[in-house]
């Protein structure tokens, strides 16, 4: 009777030991990059929404928004906005707006599957834990072997390489080896 070797570990920290694609875990400054990416649509949009909002607020109510009066509810609105923005973009696309053009993406670490809806915005909503934390959340991404924040850790996600297309991009174009002559057709 033989044997068939044991499967790996679901949680194989190497993916090729598991016979899978290598996968690069992204790091810390290419995460802050894409990140920076992301504050400044982020800030962008917001601007030009709270404008149009408080235009279309004084039309129709003719109440004038202001920070005085309405922190609150501005403060409530910011909030939401970033769990859409950044939760609605892990769920729907794996990344945001900066982490696409930087090449990330956020997996499952077990098998590199998209994250879910609930795990995306599970790690928008404790992304401010690493950050009040006094940063220590980030260190993870120093010394953790897949590279993760204590915001992956909570939403069991980790963020990798988009490899292909990288590597895509930077592979020479096909053509003849030199010293050779193309084949005749």
């Amino acid at each position: 009777m033989t044997r068939e070797p044991a499967p790996p570990p679901p949680h194989a920290p190497d993916a090729t030991a598991a016979g899978g694609p290598e996968v690069a875990y992204a790091g810390a400054v290419t995460r802050l990059a894409a990140y920076v990416v992301d504050l400044v649509v982020l800030s962008a949009v917001t601007t030009v929404g709270s404008a149009a909002t408080a235009y279309l607020v004084a039309v129709v109510t003719g109440h004038q928004l202001g920070l005085a009066d309405d922190r609150d509810l501005a403060g409530l609105g910011l909030a939401l906005w970033w769990l859409a923005y950044f939760g609605g973009s892990w769920a729907l696309a794996g990344r945001t707006p900066g982490m696409a053009l930087l090449g990330l993406r956020v997996v499952r670490p077990d098998d590199g599957a998209p994250v879910g809806p609930l795990a995306a915005f599970l790690r928008a909503l404790t992304l401010p834990l690493s950050v009040a934390l006094l940063g220590l959340g980030f260190v993870g991404i120093l010394v953790h072997p897949q590279r993760r924040a204590l915001h992956d850790l909570l939403a069991t996600t980790a963020v990798v390489y988009v490899a292909p297309a990288v590597r895509r991009r930077t592979r020479p174009a096909p053509g003849p080896v030199p010293g050779q002559h193309p084949a005749q057709p």
